[in-house]
């Protein structure tokens, strides 16, 4: 019985070489598959950022924490694109984050134009505190004997008319002493003037610095961010009075 006939067809059938294309195409299939699987570009994803929550503010950043991250991605806000994207690793980035009014945003992640993972809701945004109630400890720096006597709980300076603090309490008279910083440490040096212990609560607007710290300033008149050894100067009626800041704490309720 003859399997093939002078065309070159299996049992009258099927071309020979058209059987061998199909055996062919048949093996390649699954390699193809295979190597698809094996070399594709695997998809990023995001797990979470750090931190969740930032005050309203510009020069701040984020890190965002997930897995295939690559260079030139981009990240935003809802639509708001983000100023930087800094590949740290696979694995994480730090993202600049821009000038957000509050409220809560969807972080998207992108490869290219293409939106590839998203945290819904991930970035909340909140609005620091306009105006803040702080009690600041430390000295008035020289004052005489008749105007420390005449200083008393509840006075209002500079005056009160146009009041920035409010005296909380008057201590005793204490040598006076010259606050020099030096590097990260405060070095008190004694002086011959004579200072009085007092304790002033005082109003302060707070707002985000450089750094990316929330910081209090009081207008005294010129605005003094308040922190240890700052200088708090009163324009009053009787002359200026310098008031050294040692030490500030929420206002006792």
């Amino acid at each position: 019985m003859t399997v093939l006939d002078e065309r070159g067809r299996l049992a009258g059938r099927f071309n020979v070489v058209d059987v061998a294309a199909a055996i062919v195409v048949l093996l390649l299939v699954p390699l193809a598959v295979a190597a698809f699987l094996l070399f594709r570009t695997p998809l990023p994803t995001l797990v979470t950022i750090t931190p969740k929550t930032l005050l309203e503010g510009a020069g701040q950043r984020i890190e965002i924490d997930g897995a295939n991250l690559r260079p030139f991605m981009r990240v935003s806000f809802d639509t708001v694109p983000a100023n930087a994207f800094l590949l740290g690793s696979t694995k994480y980035a730090l993202v600049d984050v821009p000038a957000l009014r509050p409220g809560v945003y969807d972080v998207v992640l992108y490869d290219y134009a293409r939106e590839v993972a998203r945290l819904p809701r991930a970035l909340t945004v909140a609005a620091p505190a306009p105006d803040v109630d702080l009690e600041v400890v430390g000295r008035i720096e020289g004052i005489t004997d008749g105007a420390a006597s005449a200083l008393k709980p509840g006075d209002r300076l500079p005056s009160a008319d146009q009041p920035i603090a409010t005296v909380v309490s008057v201590g005793a008279r204490v040598p006076g002493a010259l606050q020099l910083r030096v590097g990260d440490q405060t070095i008190a040096i004694a002086s011959n003037r004579r200072d009085v212990e007092a304790t002033l609560l005082v109003k302060c607007t707070s707002r985000r610095t450089d750094d990316g710290a929330v910081r209090c300033f009081v207008p005294a008149p010129d605005p003094v961010v308040v922190a240890p050894g700052a200088l708090l100067t009163f324009v009053t009626p009787e002359g200026p009075l310098v008031f050294q800041i040692d030490s500030a704490r929420a206002p006792k309720p």
